[in-house]
Formats: C-alpha cells, sequence, structure tokens
C-alpha cells in the first residue's frame, strides 16, 4: 500500500506528528487531550502495549509505534518481526512503526531490511526511517558520503515510503547557511524516485541551537510547505529532560505541562493545514523562486507569475490536472510584509504577511 493510501485511510488529514509528546510520568489523558488540541494528529508511543495504544487512540490521536524489538533489530530478529506486528498491526489506530533514526550508510542494509519485513508483514503500515541534515559529519556519521549521495545510498537500501530529515536552522544570532540547500536536496531525491518528505520543525533549545521565538516556528513550518513537505514533526512536544547533557530547553510543553508560545504557533500552524492540507496533499510540487534572496529558482516560468515585491520571499509552485497554486512565504522571521505578486498578463495581487508566514493561493 503507497503511504499516500495509509494517509488517506488511517489519517484522512495532513500528517502532523511530534517527537516526545510525553515522559511515563505525564502520560494522562489531559495531557494527550492537549497535544491533539494543538493540532497533532500521531504521535510516536512510548510501547506497543494495547493500554498506552488505547489512551493514544481514546485522544484522537494516531499512533506511531515504537517497539524496542523491531526497531533497531538485528538480523537474527528478522524472523520474529511478524509475530511481534501480530500483537498491533491490524489496528485502525496504528499508523506507522518506528524503525531507525539517522542511520549511518553502513547501517542501512540492516535498517531497509526491517522496513521491508515491516511492509512485508502489514502492508497497511509504512516503517518510519529519519535521516540526517545536510550539517551532519560526512565521515563520523555518513561514512564518507556526499548528501547527495547519502539520499541515494538510503533510497536504493531502504526501500522508503518517504524520505523523513530534520534540519534544526536557529543558532545564537543566524540561520544555518545549508538550510534551504537541504530542502532542495531532499526536494530533488524526491523528485528523482516519486518520493514526498516530512521534516522536523525546531521548538526548543538544545546543543548550539537556540529557542525559536512563535515567528521562527512559522518559518520553518511555511518554508518546508513551500518546497513541498506533505508531513511536519515538531521537535519535541514535551521538554526533554532524560539527556541533560545535551542543554534542552523548554519545548513546547515545559515540565509541568505549562504550555509555551511554541504551542501557540504550532497551532496556528496546524490550524491552517486543517484547512488546506488536504488541498497541499493533492498537489503536485513543481519548484520554488526566490525574490530578494541569493538562491537558486527551481522552478522556472510558472502560472505567468512576473516578479514579488515588499520583502524577501519564496514561493511555492503546485499544480492539480489544469490549477495552478503557489504558497508565498515572507522569509523574515522578525518582520512582516507586505507582498505585491505581479503576473505577466498584468494582474496583481497583495497578500499580508506575519513573519514567517506563508499562505496557498490559486491563481
Amino acid at each position: 500500500m503507497k503511504l499516500e493510501q495509509i494517509i488517506e485511510k488511517k489519517l484522512g488529514k495532513f500528517p502532523v506528528g511530534a517527537w516526545v509528546p510525553y515522559y511515563k510520568e505525564q502520560f494522562s489523558p489531559a495531557w494527550l487531550e492537549k497535544i491533539r488540541a494543538c493540532g497533532i494528529n500521531y504521535i510516536p508511543t512510548k510501547t506497543p502495549s494495547p493500554a498506552e495504544l488505547d489512551a493514544v487512540a481514546s485522544a484522537g490521536l494516531k499512533s506511531l509505534v515504537n517497539d524496542d524489538r523491531v526497531t533497531y533489530a538485528s538480523v537474527k530478529d528478522m524472523t520474529k518481526i511478524k509475530d511481534w506486528l501480530a500483537e498491533y498491526r491490524d489496528r485502525e489506530d496504528v499508523f506507522g512503526l518506528f524503525v531507525w533514526d539517522e542511520p549511518s550508510p553502513l547501517m542501512m542494509k540492516i535498517c531497509g531490511a526491517i522496513n521491508g519485513e515491516v511492509q512485508r508483514v502489514a502492508p497497511n503500515l509504512f516503517g518510519y526511517i529519519n535521516l540526517h541534515p545536510t550539517y551532519s559529519d560526512r565521515e563520523t556519521q555518513r561514512d564518507g558520503l556526499t548528501y547527495e549521495e547519502y539520499l541515494e545510498h538510503f533510497v536504493r537500501c531502504a526501500s522508503p515510503k518517504v524520505i523523513s530529515f530534520d534540519h534544526y536552522p536557529f543558532l545564537e544570532n543566524k540561520i544555518t547557511e545549508d538550510y534551504f540547500y537541504n530542502l532542495q536536496a531532499i526536494r530533488d531525491c524526491c523528485n528523482r524516485h516519486g518520493l514526498e518528505f516530512w521534516s522536523f520543525i525546531q521548538t526548543c533549545r538544545f546543543l548550539e541551537n537556540v529557542t525559536p521565538t512563535p515567528e521562527q516556528v512559522f518559518w520553518q513550518a511555511f518554508n518546508n510547505l513551500a518546497f513541498g513537505a506533505k508531513g511536519l514533526l515538531y521537535f519535541t512536544y514535551a521538554t526533554v529532560t532524560h539527556d541533560p547533557a545535551t542543554g534542552f530547553g523548554p519545548a513546547m510543553a515545559d515540565t509541568d505541562g505549562t504550555l509555551t508560545p511554541r504551542y501557540y504557533a504550532a497551532q496556528r500552524v496546524n490550524r491552517y493545514l486543517e484547512e488546506v492540507g488536504n488541498t497541499l496533499l493533492s498537489l503536485r510540487h513543481c519548484g520554488v523562486k526566490f525574490y530578494g534572496y541569493r538562491c537558486k529558482d527551481t522552478a522556472g516560468a510558472f502560472a505567468g507569475l512576473k516578479d514579488v515585491a515588499g520583502g524577501a520571499a519564496l514561493v511555492g509552485c503546485f499544480e492539480r490536472e489544469n490549477e495552478r497554486y503557489l504558497l508565498p512565504v515572507n522569509l523574515s522571521e522578525k518582520e512582516s510584509a507586505d507582498l505585491r505578486l505581479s503576473f505577466e498578463d498584468g494582474r496583481a495581487l497583495s497578500l499580508s504577511l506575519g513573519a514567517g508566514e506563508g499562505r496557498l493561493i490559486k491563481v
């Protein structure tokens, strides 16, 4: 079963997930209800236990099952996967299975073997694998491969149904220089192999990354959507407490459950996706165009768009049969912008966008 069929059957809407949704002591109906109220529709579980899956389902959420017997499984365990999956594979509330996070090329064969077995035994699910960003270390994390080689090696070895990756762009007083390069590399790989991609949104501080503002949450989400992302995941929902050396700060929910500004920013993005998400899922991505920002266009001439004035902007280009759509994004994560889109036939369209915000329009 193709991923789009699984999404239609199990979710019926644009996939929105959140990593580290809860710790054991936080797990409760009230905590899960706040996750759902944010507009998140699926979460990774801690275990495959029926009680945990039932509670997640009761909150209106789907489960991306984390089963330690399957995740990072060894070759000798491969024959047992069928029996383990039998415990939950037929549940309508189970969306997929977590297989691996950031595999190196040397680990992708076993990663792919697990994924292949999961999809053979449970074709109504998908194996979820997440990849490194461009700023990962070429030697220690990508075994000497360029980023493009790393992506190609993954597709060849793992037979994924989706490409998922994380790139956390906000550092002290700057944005990672290769953010849009990473998005384009993922987009190019998807185009070559007929795949779509999901991406993570930074919601907290850790290591060299700073706490994003609400506007920076918008900026990440809408830039990914403009590049054609067909799923978003927030990193993280609960504030990470199990890894103090990494210096995690408050995420979407603080340790006592207090909701932070990043929660409400994500909720605003997710509510917009409730409106336009199914349309986005149905569209074919045709490239991007940049205005007032030095980055490579990939869309060429599209929908008669001639220029965008009023501020730096990224425009995602989409089509569906004879319909054309644009997704302009205000590339300032600090200031609002009144953008004016002009077209070859003399038409013009004005859009007022908050910092980092975007809007899908049919032209």
